[in-house]
Parts: structure tokens; C-alpha cells; sequence
């Protein structure tokens, strides 16, 4: 067995427990993770034939930090549900729903952006979905964060 299918088995195992472990902790059915495994593999493809394409670089350096701020921006709203989850654990499934649908249409738009690149040889507008996501959970948590300070507050007077 040579290091890259060696590599490539610990890579998909680290996949497969990550998100076997996000399903989880976030009431999710893994119906989330296939759709958005399937979308992130096409949106890969669509980047590297893109990449080679338009601007005729496919370095593994360009791909590998395209696909770290892809997946540390992926993993963004989760840390705020986590966050979340003892301020708001009534709303943790829906949160985690609605991120997860964020997600997949965001996929959906890259892959829409890397197809009209090629064709067209110029970018589309880039819309920031996960940032918009980000700073509602961001004014959630803030607004449940102060309602259990001025509870507290109450509580001590």
C-alpha cells in the first residue's frame, strides 16, 4: 500500500467521524452529510477543472488552501451552535438544519460559480451566504446572552 491511498483512507476516516459526530451532537440525519459530501466533491472537481482552465494553475498548494478556508469556514457555524447550545438548546435542531442548508445551497452556488467561470472565462459576484449566516447566529447569541445576564441581574437583586 503505497502513502497516498494510506493518506487517502485517513482522510476519509477523519471525514466520515467528524461529521458522524456533528450529525450527532446536532440532531442531524445523515441525508445533510451525503448531500453535502456529494456537492463539496463536484465543487472540487468544478475548482480544479476551473483552476486549469481559466487561470492554467492546479498547484496542489493553490488546492490545498482553497480547500482549508473552505472547510474552516464550514466548520464556523457549528462553533456557534455549540456556543448556542447551553444558552438555546431548544433551538439547537433548527439551527443546525438551517446551517446545514446554508451550506448545501452555498455548495450549490460555487459549483454554479466555477461552471459560468469556464464558460464565460470571467467570475460571478460572490455572495457571502455563510457570512450572513454567521452574524445572525452571531446576534442570537448576543440577544440570548443578554436576556440570561439581565436574568441573572434580576435573580441577584
Amino acid at each position: 500500500m503505497d502513502w497516498y491511498s494510506t493518506w487517502w483512507m485517513v482522510l476519509q476516516l477523519w471525514w466520515w467521524l467528524t461529521f458522524g459526530m456533528v450529525l450527532t451532537y446536532f440532531w442531524l440525519t445523515a441525508e445533510w452529510l451525503i448531500i453535502l459530501t456529494v456537492f463539496l466533491w463536484i465543487d472540487v472537481l468544478f475548482w480544479l477543472l476551473d483552476s486549469y482552465i481559466v487561470t492554467k494553475d492546479t498547484s496542489s498548494n493553490k488546492l490545498i488552501e482553497w480547500l482549508a478556508r473552505k472547510f474552516t469556514r464550514r466548520a464556523l457555524p457549528f462553533i456557534f451552535i455549540a456556543a448556542l447550545r447551553w444558552v438555546w438548546y431548544d433551538w439547537i435542531e433548527m439551527m443546525a438544519n438551517v446551517v446545514m442548508s446554508v451550506l448545501i445551497i452555498s455548495e450549490w452556488y460555487s459549483i454554479l460559480w466555477h461552471i459560468y467561470s469556464i464558460n464565460y472565462w470571467k467570475k460571478l459576484p460572490e455572495i457571502d451566504a455563510l457570512k450572513a449566516l454567521m452574524e445572525k447566529v452571531a446576534d442570537i447569541f448576543r440577544w440570548e446572552l443578554s436576556k440570561k445576564t439581565d436574568e441573572k441581574k434580576e435573580q441577584d437583586r
